[in-house]
């Protein structure tokens, strides 16, 4: 079986710790890491485990120390991915509308056989499939 890969940085802010430090880091110039373990609600560890992840993937920085401050910035703005409880997404890529019965039911196939792989109980019986959206990072 093929193995799909998510876009890591999509994957890294879809975690709510890294999604909150994201945000915080995006509507302020720069946070010290007392003032975002203060906003995220973390244990230092936990923190500083997320901010590396974030910095590794080039989205924040520390970009002064001053004493035993630290401040972080926001390096890389990036489109937040849909956690989704949004009807519309501004990362959608492409929606496919599902009106037409000849693609409803190809759409029907495609999601049989998707949770057949992952071993997934799916009820499309009872189901109305009224859109198919594309999600993705915009280069």
């Amino acid at each position: 079986m093929a193995r799909i890969h998510a876009d890591p940085v999509s994957t890294s802010l879809m975690h709510p710790t890294r999604r909150a430090l994201y945000v915080a880091l995006l509507e302020a110039d720069e946070y010290t890491t007392v003032q975002l373990q203060e906003i995220v609600g973390v244990d230092r560890y936990n923190l500083y485990h997320h901010l590396r992840k974030l910095e590794s993937l080039g989205l924040v920085m520390n970009h002064r120390d001053q004493g035993r401050t630290r401040w972080w910035c926001v390096i890389n703005r990036v489109p937040l991915p849909s956690d989704g409880n949004s009807a519309t997404s501004q990362n959608s890529l492409a929606s496919i509308d599902l009106s037409n019965p000849r693609v409803q039911a190809a759409a029907r196939n495609m999601l049989r056989e998707l949770a057949s792989l992952s071993g997934t109980e799916i009820d499309l019986e009872s189901a109305t499939l009224q859109n198919l959206e594309i999600i993705g990072r915009r280069n």
